[in-house]
């Protein structure tokens, strides 16, 4: 959901939208409602709350509401954003939770009490260790409990006072007055060689137990029932267990001294240090199950066991309370958990929830991080459709079979034997590898959604196999355009040209020099341009943009379809397009030769690119070149000289007369750029991967990041300015239905997080406005070090800026407030998009609007149904970004799998307990590496003052040191899945001593 600035004012078309956007219930058991909303226990979802309750619920603020975004890596996390601007996302744990909402469904949720909401604990332990006053640490320290670890590597840590009593609830309670790192404690009492002295208050007498090195197993391998959130299988639906009632029972026991065995795991003497433990975990709550541990042995056996089971009694151990400041673990090869993810570490300090709600920053600081669970569906917007593969059920039960999607966010189904391809049953060997497309069709219970088969597509190997599953899954309509909305296009249009009586009512441009700037291979040209120089010094601009709304007419088929389809979608090997080809690539494409109908936007623009006046109109126009950008940047570099490489120019005109129009709009768009940024324009520039595919096999023989060169900023800097001329037009004009695009600000919690990182890495960044943060990056730029390091630095923080931003939105004028219309990124308060009508649907109905303000004839349309439009448009332009980024990441695994191992660059942006996110710098793609992939002996996770680290050691003595912005050496290899890929990280030089093999920000 938008974060919307609340208003005192109700707006008059609230009411109506909400009524609008309300969808039946996809389930029978939808129907079910009550007065309150109860979590069911175990495999059953809740009813859904009433349409009048969900109403009352959102106008009273006791219900919020917003789009579910799931975590493709770990599908047990799901978020909303907060309707609070500036706080973090509303967390919701679980499917059971999700209460059958898939991604992107538009969901309402109802808060949990604040005493079930989430501690970011390292969040509270990094404001103490950078901000913190004494009265801080009081509020905060209140209550929380600490989890001291044995650590047997150089870095220590002290505690001077540890004071651990029973509060009311008989759980345990410890309250830490100090926490030293490095240093050691008034009684020299070291916690990685020596024991910890815990002192009991009781109400008799006190009582002190010793914590030994015996307990290191216990500590090591404990499991965080209430911070950690379960890494699973993405597909096993099970039932959740009572977090709650665990820890207290845990806790219980921990109250009268007992060694409790909170992740099942064996203990050993000193001795049987080679033995590493492995607990069986349930599948959806990530918790250990009630049997018996499994060992994994490395090397030889030393010394004796520890009691069968596990649960050793030592008097001197209590355990239960795991991880200190560092994680440090011994790594394994072995085949069996290799590609385990390994379950996430306590940290250090646990703050009592109750204690940091007391303090008064707990919001703006981002310590807290509300929780919810799903209490309505507004709007069923995922298509609940999936591709995937299909395979005999665990328990051989021949009444179904099991649907696997590849999309981790939607759950396994099951679907009746019946729908099974033929031989399945008898030989389903000869379908493992093939995949199909199913829906789900009911789902009631949480662990058992049931499906049917749509279609098969072929084995996933198959490029294009993989390619229609991912146009499925994200509802692209691919198919070929219906005759009836085929019918819509004009009689013979293979020999259309233009009515003789349509031209008389345009504005004519055919005798002036119009060109376009496109891609080498672009076929639907939609914009071009044109520039005279005037006898009294200033330039007249024209921006010449296509006039497809002559073609798609409001309310016919053809303009259903497209509406629907509402944008292009852009693959790596072709493009499925919004409007018939026949229309896109030639009557609407401004091809060169040709008379063609526009829409123009006209500038009377001095040198100093002063905008004098402007005029909007429809007109017609022809072609006189196709530059691509390659010519029109030759013309840039060697302004004046001829090239024999440039495409037919029709005549009268010469290469040097269209070599000098080029360089008087460079000339223009250079000012207009430099007064843009210095008004707070930003840009984070993403890098984009292009393929260069083989002719014969459609195959990709090699890849390049996308080049952003002056003659593309040349493009983009008048459409720009064409795109906020028309927004200014069409809102003075029609202040209550004018479609326009808003761009938020960044969320606050997670760009503050990103500027401390970055700060205490000694790169400053400053995020308070867009023109200030650009400032930071273009300091960054001008930094010293060499090309290659200082592209690195910037390639990062242009990654982890970008994380924190929101998407841009198309919108109707007339359901928001003036103040939300502003475009962040850009820095205008009005923008729309005007410039590209043959792939983008807004564009079209900005074209009418346009044409209304300048006619004056005012559409018949209704705010709410506007909106609506925009809504849907923003869907389908989301799935289509989706499906394109996916398309690249097929082929480039595919280039791996067919070219590698591959040596690639790389630069840390992510550092976490068991792995990394690694930016690929020469592809632009972030990639996460997993240590336990990477051959190392042992590897320890640390952080300090907010920063995370990851020290790594080899067998062979070499140590490297990571964090963010490290650069690395990576090796990118083929998966064990069909077009995915791996990567390790590359081990240094055995002679590397720790001080040179430390990779540094430098």
């Amino acid at each position: 959901m938008e974060k919307r600035k609340k208003s005192n004012s109700k707006n008059q078309y609230s009411d109506k939208l909400s009524k609008a956007t309300k969808s039946v219930p996809q389930n029978p058991s939808d129907n079910k409602t009550g007065k309150k909303f109860f979590p069911k226990p175990n495999n059953q979802f809740s009813p859904y709350l009433s349409p009048p309750e969900v109403a009352r619920g959102l106008s009273t603020g006791v219900l919020v509401e917003g789009v579910l975004r799931i975590n493709q890596k770990s599908y047990e996390d799901a978020f909303i954003c907060s309707p609070d601007t500036g706080q973090q996302d509303i967390y919701i744990k679980g499917v059971q939770a999700r209460s059958r909402a898939l991604n992107g469904d538009l969901v309402v949720v109802q808060l949990d009490q604040p005493g079930e909401w989430k501690v970011n604990h390292e969040m509270v332990q990094d404001f103490l260790e950078r901000k913190g006053t004494e009265d801080d640490n009081k509020i905060l320290m209140e209550a929380c409990i600490v989890n001291p670890k044995l650590e047997s590597v150089d870095d220590k840590a002290t505690i001077d006072e540890i004071k651990v009593t029973k509060s009311v609830d008989e759980k345990i309670v410890v309250s830490v007055e100090e926490v030293k790192v490095g240093d050691e404690n008034k009684s020299g009492v070291d916690i990685s060689t020596d024991s910890i002295e815990v002192v009991i208050e009781d109400k008799d007498k006190d009582k002190v137990i010793n914590i030994s090195a015996d307990s290191v197993d216990l500590i090591k391998s404990s499991v965080d029932p209430l911070e950690g959130v379960p890494i699973v299988s993405a597909n096993d639906y099970e039932s959740a267990e009572d977090i709650e009632s665990k820890v207290e029972k845990e806790a219980l026991k921990l109250a009268d001294m007992k060694i409790v065995d909170v992740s099942l795991a064996s203990t050993k003497d000193d001795s049987d240090s080679d033995v590493i433990v492995e607990s069986t975990t349930d599948a959806a709550t990530g918790e250990p199950l009630a049997s018996s541990p499994k060992k994994t042995r490395r090397g030889k056996r030393g010394g004796k066991r520890g009691a069968k089971g596990g649960a050793k009694e030592v008097d001197s151990s209590v355990a239960s309370m795991n991880t200190t400041l560092n994680t440090t673990v011994e790594s394994t090869t072995s085949t069996t958990s290799r590609y385990a993810r390994k379950l996430p570490t306590k940290p250090l300090v646990e703050y009592s929830i109750f204690s940091v709600l007391k303090h008064p920053k707990w919001q703006t600081m981002g310590l807290v991080q509300k929780t919810g669970r799903v209490v309505a569906i507004r709007e069923w917007k995922h298509s609940r459709v999936a591709a995937g593969t299909i395979k005999p059920m665990s328990d051989k039960n021949p009444r179904f079979f099991l649907f696997s999607p590849t999309d981790s966010r939607v759950p396994r189904m099951k679907i009746q034997m019946s729908e099974a391809p033929q031989n399945f049953q008898t030989r389903p060997e000869d379908f493992i590898g093939m995949m199909f497309v199913a829906r789900i069709v009911k789902w009631d219970m949480v662990n058992s959604a049931l499906g049917t088969i749509e279609r098969s597509l072929g084995h996933s190997s198959d490029i294009g196999v993989r390619t229609e599953g991912l146009l499925m899954e994200n509802n692209i309509e691919y198919g070929e355009f219906p005759p009836e909305a085929l019918a819509n296009l004009p009689e013979n249009f293979q020999n259309w040209s233009i009515p003789p009586q349509e031209i008389k009512r345009r504005r004519d441009f055919r005798n002036e020099c119009v060109f376009t700037i496109d891609p080498l291979t672009a076929r639907d040209l939609d914009d071009a341009l044109s520039v005279t120089l005037e006898p009294s010094g200033l330039y007249r601009v024209g921006v010449h943009i296509a006039d497809v709304s002559y073609f798609v007419r409001d309310g016919t088929a053809l303009d259903r379809v497209a509406g629907e389809r509402a944008t292009s979608t852009y693959l790596v090997e072709r493009v499925v397009p919004m409007l018939p080809r026949p229309l896109c690539e030639n009557l609407c494409s401004l091809n060169p030769g040709e008379d063609r109908l526009t829409f123009t936007v006209e500038w009377t623009i001095n040198s100093q690119a002063q905008i004098v006046s402007e005029w909007f109109g429809r007109t017609v126009i022809r072609n006189c070149t196709k530059l691509a950008y390659e010519h029109a940047q030759s013309m840039i570099d060697n302004p004046g000289e001829e090239s024999g490489s440039l495409p037919a120019i029709d005549s009268p005109y010469t290469a040097k007369e269209i070599s000098e129009k080029v360089n008087m709009l460079q000339m223009l768009a250079v000012q207009l750029r430099n007064k843009r940024e210095q008004a707070g324009a930003l840009r984070l520039d993403q890098p984009k991967l292009c393929f260069s595919l083989n002719q014969e096999t459609g195959l990709p023989d090699g890849y390049r990041l996308h080049q952003h060169r002056e003659s593309n900023r040349l493009i983009e800097e008048f459409m720009l300015l064409a795109n906020m001329a028309v927004a200014h037009k069409i809102y003075t004009t029609y202040t209550d239905i004018a479609v326009l695009r808003r761009h938020p600000p960044p969320k606050a919690d997670m760009m503050d997080k990103v500027v401390d990182q970055l700060g205490s890495l000694g790169v400053d960044i400053n995020s308070s406005t867009t023109a200030a943060l650009a400032a930071s990056i273009a300091n960054i730029k001008m930094s010293s070090g060499t090309e290659a390091e200082v592209r690195a630095k910037v390639a990062c923080v242009t990654s982890l800026c970008s994380k924190p931003m929101e998407l841009a939105r198309y919108f109707c004028t007339g359901l928001y407030q003036p103040e939300d219309f502003h475009h962040y990124a850009l820095s205008v308060p009005l923008y729309t998009h005007f410039t590209s009508p043959i792939r983008r649907y807004p564009d079209i109905l900005v074209h009418r609007l346009l044409d209304a303000a300048i006619t004056g004839r005012r559409p018949s349309w209704d705010p709410v149904q506007v909106q609506q439009a925009t809504e849907h448009c923003n869907d389908k332009r989301l799935g289509a970004k989706r499906v394109g980024e996916a398309s690249a990441e097929l082929f480039l695994g595919l280039f791996i799998a067919e070219c590698g191992p591959l040596s690639q660059p790389g630069a840390v942006v992510q550092v976490m307990d068991h792995s990394l996110d690694v930016l690929i710098l020469e592809m632009g793609v972030v990639k996460r590496v997993y240590v336990d992939r990477l051959g190392v002996s042992k590897h320890c996770f640390r952080r300090v003052l907010g920063v995370s680290y990851m020290d790594l050691w080899w067998e062979d003595g070499s140590k490297v040191t990571l964090t963010l912005l490290s650069q690395v050496g990576l090796v990118l290899a083929k998966g064990d899945r069909d077009f995915e890929f791996t990567a390790v990280i590359e081990k240094p030089e055995k002679d590397v001593g720790d001080l040179t093999g430390l990779i540094t920000l430098d």
